[in-house]
């Protein structure tokens, strides 16, 4: 390993340094294996960054870079399974830390990416976690102030979509006036997102809307319920009386029968009799009539009152599971469906399977064309799954650009075949932005439900899969290829 070094120049680090030391701190507790010998050392590494704080010259931070370095290669017994891909990446990440702390030009950017690449590391080291880190301190050195601007605010229109709800009692009005409130702050300052207290009242708001929503279809189900039982109630009267006049009717009939049948009776006496039957059932026949008016206008007015509901019910049930961007299910309606297929299958021993998809490099499209023509790629992307996958499939956004299908009754096999066709179909999509025309492409993880399996457990395998398609990126793996 030929490692190039700068000569001394002395630059003030402080800004960064904090950072700096905290994040090599969680590296270097990541090398723990229970070795005393080891640890000891670790330990004295974890001393020496302390002190780092105080240096100007910025050839010792690369000394000591190249001491830590050397040190994880001498043991390297975390590493033996993926041992040059972690290695690189660990290295980076410590060349790119160096590099930021001797950079002169401080920026809150810089500093809120160190803490991001922070919380990232004191939850786990790995090789997922340090290419998260290494994305994040390279778009760090190459992100421009404009291209925040725009970041910001394409960030912001989505967050106001996002927390729209859909209701008309008087707690979504105070609610969406909260909304509008934040909003009016955010317009003016969009970096104001980055301050605590902000991100506090958004997530009490996120939290808000789904109150409000879960409340508002609660009582949308309990007015088409009563709504229902209304016009049961309606029918069952209306039987009711039904059968009445048709009593009555035969009462009618009746006396007719009674009246010719009648051997005393002359012609004059039985013209009076029918003459009188006939009044009563002009009298009948007109309540009757009435009635069966009333009946109808209450069935009628029921019936527009109970598909109004049922269109309201449906439209609040889609808007908490379909994502607003794509059209396709969010990570609420995929969980919903999964527990669904995974309780079928239980039951009748059918096969399920899951396709876990990624587009490949799709940060660059942002970074390139713009938000917009990102997420002109999505819905391109998900209109294209729709298309090939049968409508019994469940096409779901599981996060970012990453998205599952659920294929109920689908062996390995199948749903490796079907994953082949989607990544077939997607890189010869073309889109168009303004004058420009690109591509992508796209990886795909397969997985198969197993007894005994979870939602968690299943999603993880599909994702290990996908996580080895992105080595190679637009390509396929099945979770027996793992």
């Amino acid at each position: 390993m030929v490692i190039r070094r700068s000569s001394k120049v002395k630059v003030s680090c402080s800004t960064y340094i904090e950072n700096l030391t905290a994040a090599i701190v969680y590296l270097l507790i990541s090398l723990k294996v229970g070795d005393k010998v080891i640890d000891k050392k670790i330990d004295e590494f974890k001393e020496q960054v302390k002190k780092i704080k105080y240096e100007e010259d910025t050839s010792k931070l690369v000394t000591f870079r190249n001491a830590i370095a050397d040190f994880v290669i001498e043991h390297d017994e975390f590493v033996q399974k993926r041992k040059a891909v972690f290695n690189n990446l660990l290295l980076n990440n410590l060349s790119l830390l160096v590099a930021i702390a001797k950079t002169a030009e401080a920026d809150k950017r810089w500093r809120d990416s160190l803490e991001k690449v922070k919380e990232i590391l004191k939850q786990k080291i790995d090789v997922d976690t340090l290419t998260q880190t290494k994305e994040i301190l390279f778009k760090l050195g190459t992100t421009t102030k404009d291209s925040k601007d725009v970041v910001y605010r394409d960030i912001l229109q989505i967050l106001f979509s996002l927390l729209d709800v859909e209701s008309d009692d008087d707690r979504a009005k105070k609610y969406l006036e909260k909304v509008k409130k934040l909003q009016s702050k955010l317009v003016a300052s969009p970096y104001r997102i980055d301050e605590k207290e902000i991100r506090d009242e958004i997530r009490e708001l996120v939290e808000e809307k789904e109150r409000l929503e879960e409340e508002y279809i609660d009582s949308l189900q309990t007015k088409l319920n009563k709504a229902l039982k209304a016009l049961i109630y309606t029918i069952t009267t209306f039987t009711s009386s039904s059968s009445d006049y048709v009593s009555t009717f035969q009462g009618h009939i009746d006396e007719i029968n009674n009246a010719i049948n009648s051997k005393n009776i002359d012609v004059d006496e039985l013209s009076k009799r029918l003459i009188g039957i006939a009044v009563k059932i002009k009298d009948t026949t007109i309540s009757m009539k009435n009635e069966i008016e009333q009946y109808s206008k209450k069935l009628k007015e029921s019936q527009e009152i109970i598909e109004d509901l049922r269109e309201k019910l449906k439209k609040a049930q889609e808007n908490l599971i379909i994502d607003p961007l794509t059209g396709v299910y969010n990570r609420r309606g995929l969980i919903h469906f999964l527990k669904v297929e995974i309780a079928r299958a239980e039951r009748y021993k059918q096969p399920l399977s899951i396709i876990m998809a990624d587009l490949d490099h799709f940060s660059n499209v942002n970074n390139t064309y713009g938000h917009l023509a990102g997420d002109m790629v999505l819905k391109g992307f998900c209109k294209t799954v729709k298309s090939i996958v049968r409508s019994a499939d469940v096409v779901a956004r599981y996060g970012g650009e990453e998205f599952i299908v659920i294929l109920p009754n689908t062996d390995l096999d199948s749903a490796f075949e079907v994953a082949e066709k989607l990544r077939l179909a997607v890189q010869k999509l073309k889109f168009k932005y303004k004058d420009k025309i690109f591509s992508i492409t796209s990886s795909f993880g397969v997985a198969a439900f197993r007894e005994k399996d979870t939602i968690e457990t299943l999603i993880k395998r599909a994702d290990k899969a996908l996580y080895k398609a992105k080595e190679k990126r637009n390509c396929t793996v099945k979770e027996t290829e793992l």
